[in-house]
Parts: structure tokens; C-alpha cells; sequence
């Protein structure tokens, strides 16, 4: 078996670093020594044939051009340079690499790309390396089972010198800023990724949404109905807790994640509901969260806990993770309601699955769809004759109030069907986002 075909050589006069690309995972060596000692072999072997041919008096027009053709693309220790003449010899442009690695070039793109980061606070960093689509083309062509392309090569190169010069760390993973480089045209373009904090938040009034709800009318363009806000409320969570975010790290723009999310009127409480802050391309990373967390707490509208940084993965364990909740009701029944009949209701949504098409005030928002949740367990208090509170603890995603009224027959069943009374929900908190799903006694 030959492992390695030298034919490529006649017609490409591959450089060393090149050549010995084309074999990168076999033998432990820069791609340059392993070029080089290809080629020497192959020139050890040409000379012993020229020679051999000479002695018998043969022809050797063969490996003579062949000889001039490793001797083009970058090696001239031959004993036969005296019998080439100099403009066969003459060294091409290696037409794969076409002298992108060059210590100048290099060093041109190094002080473009330290322009462009000057403006931006970041420890990690990518290289991100863009091939001219006739350079692919080529690499189709020349491909060997143990090649490296060369844009690893070359990311993997210009990334140890920016990590020198910046004293900044390559990470692959969850870098800052991936910088974007065609060392062929010298285009170069940052990507800043966002900066991610997670911690918990507690909404402590009613009236105010989760997320920025821009106006149904303008569509955020500012109109009459909006007074030219283009927000349909005139704040939410998502806002408050943004603004300081946005100001510290002078980001362009945010994006909030929660583990879910409560209704305008509806207050979250407890220990908080988890959420993910995105900054997008921040110009600032080292920011004091502790100091904006008593920033965001003055608001007394909305709290936050437990913030540190997160990375991009948390916002998708944040909006894809399941997660159980504890709720409290106060409930309001259009007949007297009785402490025995209490005692039934527990019993009998204690453990049990409900059947639940998409509520009808949401409808024009939602698939029309049917969610199977439980209900684990429930405790009741009596308020007054017409009143009384309710502690649930069940699935994520269970619409409480048509729990509660039914929903004219599209929850099944619901509060108002066990107690053969119409029943309203007139207040509703969050008391707990349950982290993981274990059974928790309700006292």
C-alpha cells in the first residue's frame, strides 16, 4: 500500500507545510517537517534512479522532470542542481496555501484584528477561518483519509499567536468573541457572543407582564393606541431587570428566558422563578452583579436572587425543563360553599390527571390543543361562605384558572365540576418553581 502519492506533486506544486498537510494524523510533526522529510525521501529515491539509469546508460527524462517538480515547490537539496537550469527550478506559489502563512501577512492580519477588538472586554476568544470556495475545491480534489484543511491549520496557528500577543485563551466551547478571517482576501469580522446571567426573580405586584409586549397596532412603530411607545404595558420584569444589564455592559440589545411564565395579574413569589438575561454583543463582561442585583431590588416592583453567569446552554435547560409548581388561589364560588365539600375537593384532585384543551383567552395566541397535566396535591381554607383559598401543587403548564372555572367544559375536570358550583379565580400567586419534580408536602 502506498500511504502517500507523491503523483500530486506534477501537478501541484504543494509548499512543505502543504504537502505534509495531506498526512497531518500520521506522523507527530509540524506539517513542515513532515513535508520536508516526504520530499527529501522521494529525492533520495529520484537520485538513486537517475543515477542507477546513468550507470546503465538509460533514459531518465522521467524522474529528471519529476525531480524538477519537488525541486519547484520548495526544496533544493539535490546533488543533480548543477545539471537543472536555474529557470527550471524557478519556486512556484504553492496554489494551496498561496503564502497565507507568511510572517508579514500574519502580521498584518494580527494588528487588523487587534483594531477591531480594542472596544471590547473578553478572556476568551475563537478563530473562525473562511476558504474562498476555489481553495475547497482544491482540498476536494487532493483529499487524503489523513488530511487536516487547512483552515484548522490556520486557526490553529493565527490562534497561538493572538493568544501571545493578547494574553487571551482560545476557547472552543463558550468564547467571547469568535473572530471571522479569510486569510485569502484578508476580510475579517467579529461575532461578540452574548453574555448570560441566571438567577431567580420575584414579581411582587400584579399588572405587569413577564416580557415586553409590543402594541398589537403598530407592531412597537409608535401609534395613538400605544402613545407612541410601541409597547402595549408600560413595563415588565423583562425591562427592569434589563435596563441596569444593558447599561453596565453597554450591550445593543437584550433577550429574556424564563422557566415559564406567569399571567399580568398574577404575582410570582417564593424563592423566584428562574430566568436567563442574554446581552447581546456587550462591550463590557466584568460587571458587579451583586451591585445591580440592589439596583434592580430598589425597583420594589421585581426582585432578583442568586445571579451569576451562565453560558448558552442554561436558556435552553431554562425554556425546555419541566418543572412543577406551587400555586395559591383565592377562589370565589357563585353558591355557599361548605367545609365538607372543601374536604371533597381535595380528595378528589389529590393525584389526579386533567384534561385541558387551550384555554379560550388564549386561543387567538395558542394552538387549539389538548394537555394532559396532574394535579398532586391540594390543600383548601375557608374564607367566608363564598370564598376560599387554595394551595396546588402540580405539573408546569396547567392553566390554574380553568382549573378552577372549567372553562365552559374544556378543562376536565375542574373546581366548578367536582363542586357543582360555578367558581372563579379572583387572585392566583406562583409560591414555588420546583427545581426538581419530587413530591413536596404541602403544610
Amino acid at each position: 500500500m502506498n500511504v502517500v502519492n507523491y503523483e500530486i506533486l506534477k501537478k501541484y506544486p504543494l509548499c512543505n507545510r502543504c504537502f505534509g498537510r495531506l498526512y497531518a494524523k500520521l506522523l507527530h510533526a509540524t506539517n513542515i517537517e513532515r513535508g520536508e522529510a516526504l520530499k527529501l525521501f522521494k529525492l533520495l529515491e529520484l537520485e538513486a534512479q537517475i543515477k542507477k539509469a546513468k550507470e546503465e546508460n538509460k533514459s531518465y527524462d522521467e524522474e529528471l522532470k519529476f525531480l524538477k517538480c519537488i525541486v519547484k515547490s520548495g526544496i533544493e537539496k539535490t546533488r543533480l542542481l548543477n545539471e537543472i537550469k536555474e529557470e527550471d527550478i524557478k519556486k512556484e506559489v504553492c496554489p494551496w496555501c498561496r503564502d497565507i502563512f507568511n510572517k508579514e501577512k500574519m502580521e498584518k492580519l494580527l494588528k487588523k484584528v487587534e483594531n477591531l477588538l480594542k472596544n471590547y472586554e473578553f478572556e476568551t476568544f475563537l478563530i473562525g477561518t473562511h476558504l474562498p470556495q476555489e481553495i475547497k475545491d482544491l482540498e476536494k480534489e487532493i483529499e487524503t483519509e489523513f488530511m487536516e484543511s487547512i483552515k484548522q491549520e490556520f486557526g490553529r496557528e493565527f490562534g497561538k499567536m493572538l493568544a501571545l500577543r493578547l494574553n487571551k485563551s482560545p476557547d472552543k466551547e463558550y468564547p467571547d468573541i469568535v473572530i471571522h478571517i479569510n486569510p485569502y482576501s484578508e476580510d475579517i469580522y467579529l461575532q461578540i457572543n452574548p453574555l448570560f446571567i441566571k438567577g431567580r426573580y420575584r414579581k411582587l405586584v400584579r399588572g405587569i407582564p413577564q416580557t415586553r409586549w409590543l402594541c398589537r397596532k403598530c407592531r412597537g412603530k409608535g401609534c395613538e393606541i400605544c402613545n407612541y411607545t410601541g409597547k402595549k404595558y408600560p413595563t415588565s420584569v423583562e425591562e427592569i431587570i434589563a435596563k441596569p444589564f444593558l447599561e453596565a455592559t453597554g450591550g445593543i440589545d437584550e433577550k429574556f428566558h424564563g422557566a415559564g411564565r406567569e399571567d399580568i395579574d398574577v404575582r410570582m413569589l417564593g424563592d423566584g422563578r428562574p430566568f436567563v438575561l442574554e446581552i447581546k454583543e456587550p462591550k463590557i463582561r466584568k460587571i458587579d452583579l451583586e451591585k445591580i442585583a440592589k439596583e434592580i431590588n430598589k425597583d420594589g416592583r421585581v426582585e432578583v436572587l442568586n445571579l451569576e453567569f451562565g453560558v448558552r446552554k442554561d436558556k435552553v435547560f431554562f425554556k425546555n425543563t419541566p418543572h412543577r409548581k406551587t400555586y395559591w388561589a383565592l377562589v370565589e364560588c357563585s353558591e355557599k360553599i361548605s367545609d365538607e365539600e372543601l374536604k371533597l375537593l381535595e380528595k378528589e384532585l389529590e393525584n389526579r390527571t386533567i384534561y385541558q384543551k387551550t384555554p379560550k383567552r388564549v386561543l387567538h395566541r395558542r394552538a387549539d390543543l389538548e394537555r394532559i397535566r396532574k394535579v398532586y396535591k391540594v390543600k383548601t381554607s375557608k374564607v367566608d361562605d363564598t370564598h376560599f383559598e387554595m394551595i396546588i401543587y402540580c405539573d408546569g403548564g396547567l392553566y390554574i384558572k380553568e382549573l378552577i372555572s372549567g372553562d365552559d367544559g374544556r378543562t376536565n375536570p375542574s373546581v366548578s365540576s367536582i363542586l357543582n358550583k360555578n367558581c372563579i379565580c379572583k387572585e392566583l400567586d406562583v409560591l414555588k418553581i420546583h427545581d426538581d419534580n419530587l413530591l413536596e408536602k404541602i403544610d
